[in-house]
């Protein structure tokens, strides 16, 4: 369709648009700063964002995160994110000629291993991009027979972070985070709140 078309297009756009600001901006800042590993862990609410018009679709479902990010002297900060995205579900009675009536019922799930690139756009407000493959799991029950399968996809994130610090090691943080999941050509859109603890300085 066109309009996805159109839209792929200016999600890549974008990309690319952030990630020049982001490498252009690394000498920005002053060295002399300390250097930190810290790690993330983060839930709540995310919403499927699709075309698709299913009996009983529920787009609504949980979303985590789990990330390690490196801090150095300068602006770029570089790290990996992994979590589980519960995509949506859906319940159906349906009747067939030949073998009757049953509930049909179908589920699907990510998990994402993406590396991240981010910046501080203001005090206590990160931008974060990224890029890796995602994990999709998906479930069908009908009759009685319980199936899945999996499959691997490109995808890539934009997210905003607000980082309240509670103590010198450590922050909560609220997220919101658009993922996109290339082979569905469909989206999640999460809320979060996580916790952020320095592992290490140096």
């Amino acid at each position: 369709m066109i309009i996805v078309n159109n839209y792929k297009i200016r999600s890549h756009l974008t990309l690319m648009l952030f990630t020049i600001l982001l490498f252009s901006s690394v000498r920005a800042q002053n060295s002399g700063d300390p250097n930190y590993l810290r790690a993330s862990v983060g839930a709540g609410y995310g919403r499927f964002i699709t075309d698709m018009n299913l009996n009983g679709l529920n787009k609504n479902g949980f979303a985590s995160t789990i990330r390690v990010m490196w801090q150095p002297e300068h602006l770029l900060r570089i790290g990996i994110e992994s979590g589980y995205y519960f995509l949506y579900n859906y319940e159906e009675n349906i009747t067939d000629p030949d073998f009757g009536e049953t509930d049909v019922k179908g589920s699907l799930a990510a998990v994402p291993i993406i590396i991240d690139f981010a910046m501080q756009i203001a005090p206590l407000f990160e931008i974060y991009l990224g890029i890796g493959p995602t994990l999709l799991i998906t479930s069908f029950d009908s009759y009685g027979h319980e199936t899945s399968s999996t499959q691997i996809s490109t995808s890539y994130l934009i997210a905003i972070t607000y980082a309240y610090p509670i103590s010198d090691r450590s922050f909560l943080s609220a997220e919101v985070k658009g993922h996109h999941i290339n082979k569905i050509e469909d989206s999640t859109l999460s809320f979060q709140l996580s916790y952020t603890y320095r592992l290490l300085e140096w």
